[in-house]
């Protein structure tokens, strides 16, 4: 939830009227409270499940009729239920968090982007940008159902900027990596059987202390491809530094071999740090 405040946050500061949505009303009533008192009728909210195409097409029609038409989209909705070795989730665990997982981030864009591209294609002219992640592009151990929801969502985007290239529309379409913030990911629950609670809690704030990126840096990266200036289409891009990113690992893995040490066990944290940290660099630096 805080990239996805703090990214219409900058979008008012810019000036920008703007739209939110939440599936829970409370949430929405929340933010309004809360931006309204600098931005005033700048911004308007609804109730609204991205995954249900209906609701989400009376929430465009609100909208529009409430600021004349839509330029700009951020798809930014997504939500991860279990964090975890595959091997350790049960088929019903499997089956309920793939379709709400998938069915958030991953069909919830594509019905999203099918509703607003329209009204994009009549005035010739949109941008938009959708949210993937670091299992998106690439291996990203415990986080198989999110990776994969969000990897569909990195080959639709890519898939649609191509098309709109063709056609030569003023519409772009760009995606955004935030990096690790802490959001709704990091409050999942580890599967069970795998570790417990109290651990993967200590282990996760500490793995967000060293590597975690600052919410707004990271989601400011946005601004520039919101822009009438824009011309990227089909863009991944970054709201972290990698080089930051490298030297969070390194300060982390010293940490857990202290810990390590000290506990004389051996961390599920540390192992998957260094299998990640390999992963990634290699990733980035290919």
């Amino acid at each position: 939830m805080e990239s996805k405040k703090k990214i219409a946050e900058l979008f008012l500061r810019e000036g920008c009227k703007v739209a939110i949505c939440s599936r829970k009303e409370s949430n929405v009533n929340q933010t309004l409270s809360e931006f309204r008192e600098k931005s005033g009728d700048s911004v308007i909210g609804f109730s609204c499940d991205v995954s249900n195409p209906d609701a989400f097409k009376e929430f465009v029609e609100k909208v529009s009729e409430a600021f004349g038409s839509i330029r700009i989209f951020v798809a930014n909705a997504g939500l991860n239920l279990t964090y975890g070795p595959f091997e350790y989730i049960s088929m019903e665990k499997v089956k309920s968090d793939t379709q709400e997982v998938v069915g958030t981030s991953l069909i919830g864009t594509i019905y999203s982007i099918t509703t607003v591209l329209p009204q994009m294609i009549k005035q010739n002219y949109g941008r938009i940008v959708t949210l993937s992640g670091g299992g998106a592009d690439r291996p990203m151990p415990n986080m198989t159902i999110d990776s994969a929801s969000k990897g569909g969502v990195h080959s639709f985007s890519k898939c649609l900027a191509e098309e709109l290239k063709e056609k030569r529309y003023n519409i772009k379409i760009n995606i955004f990596q935030p990096g690790m913030i802490k959001t709704n990911l990091y409050t999942a629950s580890p599967v069970n059987g795998w570790k417990d609670e109290e651990s993967y809690r200590r282990e996760t704030s500490l793995a967000l202390k060293y590597v975690g990126t600052n919410i707004e840096e990271s989601c400011s990266k946005v601004i520039p491809y919101v822009l009438p200036t824009c011309k990227e289409n089909g863009k991944s891009f970054r709201g972290f530094s990698v080089k930051k990113l490298i030297l969070g690992f390194k300060r982390l893995n010293k940490e857990m071999k202290k810990m390590e040490e000290s506990n004389n066990v051996l961390s599920t944290l540390f192992f998957y740090n260094r299998l990640f940290f390999r992963l990634t660099i290699k990733s980035y630096l290919n």
